[in-house]
């Protein structure tokens, strides 16, 4: 690995990367080929490459040999519009696979401004720590005062200490992490996670509370002028774009409950939902994902009461519905958030006087449908409440809410009683309840410290037949965007190295709402660009968009960009790098982080039938719907997943790569024993 001398200057990264050992309190710098960057770029790419070369195999993902990167992306620090991104990958506790996460936050741009490209840490320290980067120099701090204090104390502690985000990035635990739940997320900068995946267990198996870094440097560029016309390019653009016209576009767009009706319809009959990216920009600008919550319980988007519920039925558009929608939400809204160098930030800040919530980030969809439509609570101030709950003590919503349906279930069914569950009274319609046990699962007492292990594990414990029920793709719940609705997005949570994620790279935002692709000079339309019902060509189609979002992580940007429009990724690149790659180079890419996400998982002896999604996500069993815009929907999930295969050129059974196809990507050495 690496150089003794730099042949020639580097532009757009660093070269460099930061080990760190928590056992021996050490840390060096290692150098990395620029011929690695051209081939896997940043972000989950040299992530990947970083844990092919060291995480040893089958290794524990709680043992202290075991490292995890955070990876900037190769836009990251450079302050293009929409890269306020860090990522980080390793393997999850949750699920025992491959596992990344992508956040808002500063700590990547601090991370490059101090010289690295990335951080990786393995080792155990033996007490409460503090890793703290300032430029080249690394220390170790005590954090024993730290330790059992919740996030928003962590960080204005440390914020007194180290200075606000524009002088240092934090990623830090909360108790969850602590108690090693493993649901546990990490928070950065405070208010954005890294979720899914358990990666807040990790830094509790290693004693580590937290990471600060700052940095005073520059990441060199090798064409300045360019690169920053066009970023002013597409700033201005997306400022153009939120103007007036697209205003009353935007406000044409929301959730009206008389229409309900139509919403339903359009699922019937397989109509895109699909809006002009002006006015996509500007409700997105506006409410973010909230914009979608009410439209996507009514037309079976969201999948509610553990996968059995109809949103017409249980929980209604003008009766419940649109209690939760963003429209709600903007009144309590009281202030814009920002991951950083975004033009058109989509987070908010919110307060609910009746809880004594303040400075507490705005619910999203997931969190709105996971804590409301999912447990049939319509009180947006308790969904609010669970959400906080969820960053104050560090725990993903997405599997925190789902394992709370599986207890519903449970409850309903005689299974769990008031006596299992802390004499908490857990049923369907329970905002209180839930509350209750969202924070049992971050403190991880009593009941708590079952359940914040997530929906498998909680049912092993409980047994007494809940594992029929219990919702879940190799352990990862899978999120709020329902497979019977979207056929794709389930090839997603079952064929995508990080199983349930729905963030991962899916052609499901093309299938149901239009979203086009982000490198269209690589790909010809007919080939990225599918229908909703039906199978024909989705294969592919699942190829080519979630190698492309592997592209847009390797270049550390946003996804929501892929949603409202699309940013000029090779002109960005070549104007940071000179590096000149076309659209068709950075396709590929995208292919090669793919394929090393997934030989992560090879190697560590999972094989795609590992992956099996539950009969309910399937529209079989009790997920066949009797009633609303899903009635008798069965996904034909196998000749999707097996299309999506055939088009990686992966072998259905083992999962290897075709070895033409490895050494095409340049990928044979590196893959070796990992291909047929």
């Amino acid at each position: 690995m690496g150089e003794t001398a730099l042949a020639a200057p580097r532009y757009g990264h660093h070269g460099k990367v930061l080990f760190v050992d928590l056992t021996s309190q050490k840390s060096w710098v290692e150098q990395v080929d620029e011929a690695v960057y051209r081939s896997y770029l940043g972000g989950y790419g040299l992530g990947a490459w970083l844990m092919w070369k060291h995480f040893p195999p089958k290794t524990d993902a709680f043992a202290p040999e075991a490292c995890f990167a955070i990876s900037s992306g190769m836009l990251t620090g450079l302050r293009t519009p929409f890269s306020g991104r860090i990522q980080i990958v390793g393997k999850s506790p949750l699920t025992g696979t491959w596992a990344d996460s992508n956040s808002g936050g500063s700590v990547c741009s601090h991370l490059r401004a101090a010289g690295y490209d990335a951080v990786m840490i393995r080792g155990k320290a033996s007490v409460p720590t503090l890793l703290v980067i300032r430029d080249s120099e690394v220390t170790f701090e005590p954090a024993g005062e730290l330790w059992g204090q919740q996030i928003p104390e962590t960080f204005d502690a440390l914020k007194n200490r180290f200075g606000g985000k524009r002088d240092v990035g934090v990623s830090a635990i909360g108790p969850a992490g602590e108690k090693q739940q493993r649901i546990a997320s990490v928070m950065n900068d405070r208010y954005h996670a890294f979720g899914r995946q358990g990666f807040g267990a990790i830094y509790g198996s290693k004693n580590l509370k937290a990471i600060v870094v700052s940095g005073t440097g520059e990441v060199p560029i090798a064409k300045p002028e360019q690169f920053k016309k066009i970023c002013k390019e597409i700033t201005d653009e997306y400022k153009k774009d939120l103007g007036i016209v697209a205003r009353f576009m935007a406000y044409m767009g929301k959730p009206k409950s008389w229409l309900g009706w139509m919403y339903r319809l359009m699922t019937k009959m397989g109509m895109k939902v699909q809006a002009p990216v002006a006015s996509m920009r500007r409700m997105w600008s506006q409410r973010g994902t909230t914009a979608a919550v009410a439209l996507s319980i009514e037309n079976g988007d969201a999948p509610i009461k553990n996968w059995m519920g109809v949103g017409s039925r249980d929980f209604p558009l003008a009766k419940k519905g649109m209690k939760l929608d963003g429209g709600a939400v903007d009144k309590i809204v009281t202030k814009k958030l920002s991951c950083g160098d975004c033009p058109m930030p989509c987070k908010g800040i919110v307060k609910v006087k009746s809880r004594g919530l303040e400075d507490v980030r705005r619910p999203d969809y997931e969190t709105i449908v996971g804590f409301g439509a999912n447990l049939v609570n319509d009180d947006l101030e308790l969904v609010t409440a669970c959400h906080d709950a969820c960053n104050r003590y560090g725990i993903d919503a997405v599997s925190s809410s789902a394992t709370l349906a599986w207890v519903c279930e449970a409850v309903e069914k005689g299974l769990l009683s008031k006596a299992d569950l802390d004499g908490i009274d857990m049923q369907w319609g329970s905002g209180e309840a839930a509350l209750a046990l969202t924070i049992k699962m971050g403190t991880g007492e009593g009941c708590g410290a079952w359940l914040g292990h997530g929906i498998k594990r909680a049912a092993e414990h409980t047994g007494k037949g809940t594992e029929e029920f219990a919702v879940h793709v190799h352990g990862g719940e899978p999120a709020y965007h329902d497979t019977r609705f979207t056929s794709l997005m389930g090839v997603t949570y079952t064929a995508d190295p990080t199983p349930g994620r729905h963030t991962a790279g899916s052609a499901s935002w093309n299938e149901t709402f239009g979203a086009g692709f982000s490198l269209p000079k690589a790909a010809d339309k007919k080939d990225w660009n599918v229908k909703w019902k039906g199978t024909e060509g989705k294969g592919k189609a699942q190829a080519l968009h979630s190698n492309a979002h592997q592209t847009m992580n390797g270049l550390g940007l946003c996804m929501f960009t892929m949603l409202t429009g699309r940013l000029p990724w090779a002109d960005l690149l070549d104007a940071a790098t000179g590096w000149g790659l076309t659209e068709d180079d950075l396709l590929v890419c995208g292919e090669r982080i793919q394929n090393l996400r997934a030989a992560f998982n090879r190697r560590e002896g999972i094989v795609p039938d590992d992956f099996k999604p539950h009969h309910r996500m399937l529209g079989e069993g009790d997920g066949n719907l009797a009633a609303g815009p899903l009635k008798g929907i069965r996904v034909p999930l196998k000749v999707l997943k097996d299309d999506y295969y055939g088009n990686m050129k992966w072998n259905p059974t083992t999962g290897h790569l075709a070895k033409g196809r490895a050494q095409e990507l340049g990928m044979a050495e590196i893959l070796d024993g990992y291909t047929e």
